[in-house]
C-alpha cells in the first residue's frame, strides 16, 4: 500500500466520479482505477460500487471503515514528513498563542539567545485552541498553551507550568469599576467584547454564562487583546481574559467572588510521538529551564 493510493480514494469518496479525481492529481483515469484495484486486493473487500447505469459510486462498509483509517494515515504521515524537514532544517517550530506570548517569551528567548539557538526558532502566533489544532496537523513541533483547567489529550504530552485566574476588565468609568471584587453574575446585563474563536478565554466565559444562567451580550470580538483593551477603555463593553494581560491606563481589572471558577492553565506541550533529536532537546531543555526561573 502506499500513500498516494489512500489519497486518490479518499478523493474518490468525496467526488464520487473518476476523472474529477484524476483532474484533481492531474493523472490518467485508469491511474485512479488502478489504485482502487490494489485497494481492495489488499483489503481484501470491494470499497466502492459502481452503478454504470445510473452512474453513481457507492462507499460500502468495508470502503467507509477504511476511509477513516486513511485520513488518519495521510494526516500521521503529513505531519512525519513536517517533523523530518524541520529536524533537516535544525529549526524548531512553537505556536505561542499572544497572551501566554507576552508572559513567557522574553525570557525563554533571553535564555536561546545565551545558547545561540534564538536564531533556530520559529514562532507562530494563534490562540490556544488554533495552536492545538497546528499541534495535532504536525505544523508545530511544541507550543506553550493555554486550556481551561489541566489539559487532558491522548496524543499530547503536557508540561504543566503555572494556574491562572481569569476576570473582569472594565472602564474606570464603568459602575463596577470601585468594586474590586465581583461575582460572573453582575455581569449578567453587560455587552461583552471578547476574542474571536480559537482562543481558550471564550470555553470559560461560555462555561460561566450558562452556570449563571444567562445569554451574555456580545458586541464585538477580536483577535488583539490590544483592540479589545482600547475598547473597554472607552467603555464599548466588558471584558473577559486570564489575569496575565497587561492592564492599561483606564481600564481596572475585577477579580471574581464565585467558588468553583475555572483557571486558565499554562502548559509546555508537544506531541507524544514526536521524535526530538539532540538539537531540538537541547532548545527543549533551555525552555524548560526559562519557564522555571
Amino acid at each position: 500500500m502506499n500513500t498516494r493510493d489512500l489519497e486518490y480514494f479518499i478523493s474518490l469518496t468525496e467526488l464520487k466520479v473518476f476523472s474529477k479525481v484524476a483532474e484533481e492529481f492531474k493523472v490518467s483515469q485508469p491511474t485512479i482505477t488502478f489504485a482502487l484495484q490494489r485497494l481492495e486486493k489488499e483489503m481484501d473487500a470491494k470499497l466502492i460500487i459502481r452503478h454504470r447505469t445510473h452512474g453513481e459510486l457507492i462507499v460500502t462498509d468495508s470502503g467507509k471503515q477504511l476511509l477513516n483509517h486513511a485520513r488518519a494515515i495521510i494526516r500521521h504521515f503529513d505531519v512525519a514528513k513536517r517533523n523530518i524537514a524541520n529536524l533537516k532544517a535544525k529549526k524548531v517550530s512553537i505556536g505561542l498563542p499572544p497572551i501566554i506570548e507576552t508572559r513567557y517569551f522574553p525570557t525563554i528567548a533571553q535564555h536561546l539567545k545565551e545558547r545561540k539557538l534564538l536564531n533556530s526558532i520559529i514562532t507562530y502566533e494563534y490562540g490556544s485552541e488554533t495552536t492545538k489544532s497546528a499541534l495535532k496537523n504536525g505544523e508545530l513541533d511544541l507550543a506553550l498553551l493555554g486550556s481551561n483547567n489541566p489539559l487532558e489529550d491522548p496524543d499530547i504530552e503536557t508540561e504543566e507550568i503555572e494556574r491562572i485566574p481569569f476576570c473582569a476588565y472594565v472602564s474606570k468609568d464603568h459602575p463596577l469599576a470601585n468594586e474590586g471584587k465581583i461575582y460572573f453574575a453582575d455581569l449578567a446585563k453587560e455587552d461583552f467584547v471578547l476574542f474571536k474563536q480559537g482562543f481558550t478565554q471564550n470555553e470559560s466565559f461560555n462555561q460561566l454564562a450558562k452556570r449563571n444562567s444567562f445569554h451574555p451580550n456580545v458586541i464585538f470580538r477580536s483577535n488583539e487583546t490590544n483592540n479589545i483593551m482600547s475598547l473597554i477603555s472607552n467603555n464599548v463593553g466588558v471584558g473577559f481574559f486570564n489575569s496575565l494581560v497587561q492592564v492599561p491606563d483606564g481600564v481596572v481589572k475585577l477579580d471574581f467572588l464565585d467558588e468553583d471558577m475555572p483557571m486558565f492553565v499554562t502548559n509546555l506541550v508537544y506531541l507524544k510521538s514526536h521524535y526530538f533529536n539532540d538539537f531540538q532537546k537541547e532548545v527543549l531543555d533551555v525552555i524548560r529551564d526559562s519557564l522555571k526561573k
